[in-house]
């Protein structure tokens, strides 16, 4: 979906640099080099590798307002492999997949802040575990995270949140979206995105 609206396409570069200039990507390569000086060499071979993927996917989508919840699920779950991989006493969730129009499209760079705070909360907390469903209908998607966590917001994720937030506020005011968020009604976390 092609918009040529100023403040969405500087939202979106906007999402793009704090996603790749975030702590989380830094902490890959320090991890990476790591491995490399104790000679883990497998494990930095693998780290590298998912590390390629998901930047070359972050990059791919810095040029899109809007990616299918296909590819939104591929990005997902190399960041979670990478996070699994920086925290591996704890369970970063299997996101769950359901409904029936994997091509629906969602905005870009809106799920991966979301879910990186509910994970920053989890890695915090004695909670056993969290899900992460996402379900597709004809031209709308639903995020669910559910987290036992009374605070919303983690702050290490709170700019790329606000970020996300502002991104579907813009969409949404062009005219391009609708979407509904709630935090803590019956799960930690509920965003449905309407594409129009």
């Amino acid at each position: 979906m092609p918009n040529d609206n100023p403040h969405i396409a500087n939202s979106l570069l906007n999402s793009f640099k704090a996603f790749v200039g975030s702590h989380f990507l830094l902490n890959i390569i320090n991890g990476i080099q790591s491995d490399v000086i104790l000679k883990a060499h497998k494990s930095a071979f693998e780290t590298l590798q998912l590390f390629n993927r998901v930047y070359k996917l972050a990059l791919k989508q810095s040029n899109e307002q809007f990616a299918s919840v296909e590819e939104t699920l591929t990005f997902l779950k190399v960041y979670g492999a990478l996070e699994q991989i920086r925290f591996p006493n704890r369970k970063f969730p299997t996101i769950k997949q359901s409904g029936t129009n994997a091509e629906t499209s969602v905005p870009t760079f809106v799920f991966q802040p979301f879910l990186e705070n509910a994970w920053l909360l989890f890695l915090e907390s004695k909670a056993k575990s969290f899900k992460v469903s996402v379900s597709t209908e004809e031209e709308s998607c639903t995020c669910m995270i559910d987290l036992k966590s009374d605070a919303p917001i983690h702050s290490k994720s709170k700019a790329k949140i606000d970020l996300a937030m502002n991104r579907l506020e813009l969409l949404q005011d062009s005219g391009l979206i609708n979407y509904t968020l709630d935090w803590h009604k019956n799960a930690f976390f509920h965003l449905t995105i309407q594409t129009l």
